[in-house]
């Protein structure tokens, strides 16, 4: 991921900061409006929104889950922090004897400053919790999938869609550069000649010769380290 330099026609007139075309899966399904893409059911959507509460509805409960969500979470292996010791050599290998972990513990845990819950977690307990409620089930307009298909067939295009479908944007005499920290999408004009794209680079703050650099390498990536300094993308090509 960086900047890459493309040769484009001098005529190439696709917006800045926007995806090319030819980069896009064409085939799109569009998020269920039922349950904002979450895939579940109306009650265990609002356990689910409750979890972190950022409507600030005073229903938070990640700092205060119950016993069996616990467990629910040792089973899938999920409280590696309580129930394993990890060396550099075996990396997580189970305390024995297997310790009790509490769901104290674990409250205290999250509310801490370690890394606490993650998305996995959350959905854990999430069903732990709607089950336990007999609330548990997923949206029953996108079955789960958070998404809408117009037909079986456009999602099975979508799935089989590969990269060698891309298509690069017409070539030409044009010099122009690109960003590819997402699929890829030109950030400058298009210059004619490579002294006025140089001139460009120059003014957006890189040194001569690492546009120069780049010019000569046609890519840098986000950022380079060499003898514990790092340099930013195009000025990476420094010396090139």
């Amino acid at each position: 991921m960086g900047r890459e330099l493309k040769r484009v026609a001098l005529d190439f007139n696709w917006p800045l900061k926007m995806i090319w075309k030819g980069y896009i899966n064409p085939y799109h399904s569009q998020e269920c409006s039922s349950c904002n893409g979450s895939g579940l059911n109306p009650k265990t959507k609002q356990i689910s929104d409750d979890w972190y509460d950022f409507a600030n509805t005073d229903h938070r409960w990640c700092d205060t889950i119950t016993q069996d969500e616990v467990d629910a979470l040792i089973e899938h292996k999920r409280l590696l922090d309580f129930t394993h010791e990890w060396t550099k050599e075996n990396g997580h290998q189970p305390k024995v004897p297997t310790p009790a972990v509490t769901a104290e513990m674990v409250n205290k845990w999250n509310s801490g400053r370690g890394m606490g819950h993650d998305a996995i977690n959350s959905s854990i307990c999430v069903e732990t919790r709607a089950r336990r409620l007999g609330v548990y089930g997923l949206c029953m307009f996108c079955n789960g999938e958070g998404e809408i298909w117009a037909s079986e067939k456009i999602k099975d295009l979508e799935e089989n869609w590969h990269e060698d479908e891309k298509y690069e944007p017409p070539t030409g005499e044009g010099w122009q550069l690109w960003e590819t920290v997402s699929e890829g999408s030109p950030i400058s004009p298009v210059f004619p000649i490579e002294e006025l794209f140089v001139e460009y680079l120059v003014g957006e703050g890189y040194s001569l010769s690492a546009a120069h650099g780049f010019c000569k390498a046609g890519y840098a990536p986000s950022f380079v380290i060499a003898n514990r300094v790092m340099y930013k993308n195009i000025e990476s090509c420094e010396g090139e």
